[in-house]
């Protein structure tokens, strides 16, 4: 009887050990696997700490620390500390972002890794970034911009250049980066006597300008006139003065700062 019950006993501490061994060490992805519009709006999903798998979204543009993809009819952002230069050697037609969500200044994911087969990179926090807001267009109130048309602002006319100084405007036009001095720059433009320089466009605007630029779109959006150029300039290079850029509608969606 007791070697009966030893022989039961030796035989349970191996099946322990060969289910330990089988299973044990095997690690759990603590990503969930989900959907973009799943992760973003839910129904929701088990997972700790809100980290989620989003396979293969259609990435619209990256600039900086931000990187803007789409699913059907969700867009969304995805940030992480120098995001566009992490992907940008990456296969993007396989690509898989491990995120944890974020619902400040609006719902977000924080990237944690980028993995593209068998490439795997590992994203920080980018820290302290300012997010633009996005929203559809028909919902989009242009509060405080004046509704004008961009050839009102001709590089011949001080008088009229000086008076718009300071004021908002909603204008359509067309962009376009060019060299100037060493440097990229992105002009929008009415006709040819009118041209404007954007000054010191920040990650967002610079990206919702690149994908203006990559789908050959116009550009709608609203500027602040903060400086004409000095007459021999205007004379020389037709551009009216500078400007900065605070909403542009791309599509239906409207980003704004």
């Amino acid at each position: 009887m007791i070697r009966k019950c030893i022989s039961l006993f030796i035989v349970a501490v191996l099946s322990t050990v060969l289910v330990a061994g089988c299973g044990g060490t095997k690690e759990v992805d603590p990503y969930a696997e989900v959907s973009l519009r799943q992760a973003t709006y839910g129904p929701p999903v088990i997972s700790k700490g809100y980290k989620y798998k989003i396979v293969n979204p259609q990435i619209i543009e990256a600039s900086g620390h931000l990187c803007l993809v789409r699913e059907g009819t969700v867009t969304t952002m995805i940030a992480g500390r120098s995001i566009a230069d992490k992907i940008e050697a990456m296969d993007r037609s396989n690509i898989t972002f491990n995120v944890v969500k974020k619902y400040s200044p609006y719902v977000h994911f924080k990237c944690e890794q980028v993995i593209s087969g068998q490439d795997t990179v590992f994203i920080s926090s980018a820290g302290s970034i300012f997010y633009p807001k996005i929203k559809k267009a028909a919902e989009f109130r242009a509060k405080d911009y004046d509704q004008t048309d961009l050839d009102k602002f001709k590089w011949n006319d001080s008088a009229g250049l000086t008076r718009a100084v300071d004021k908002k405007f909603a204008v359509t036009g067309t962009i376009a980066r060019v060299e100037e001095d060493g440097d990229n720059v992105w002009m929008i433009s009415g006709g040819r006597e009118t041209t404007f320089r954007v000054q010191n466009p920040d990650d967002s605007i610079r990206m919702v300008l690149r994908m203006l630029a990559d789908a050959n779109m116009g550009f709608t959006g609203g500027i602040t006139f903060v400086g004409e150029e000095e007459w021999a300039a205007r004379r020389d290079n037709h551009i009216s003065g500078d400007v900065t850029v605070e909403w542009v509608q791309y599509g239906d969606v409207v980003f704004s700062l």
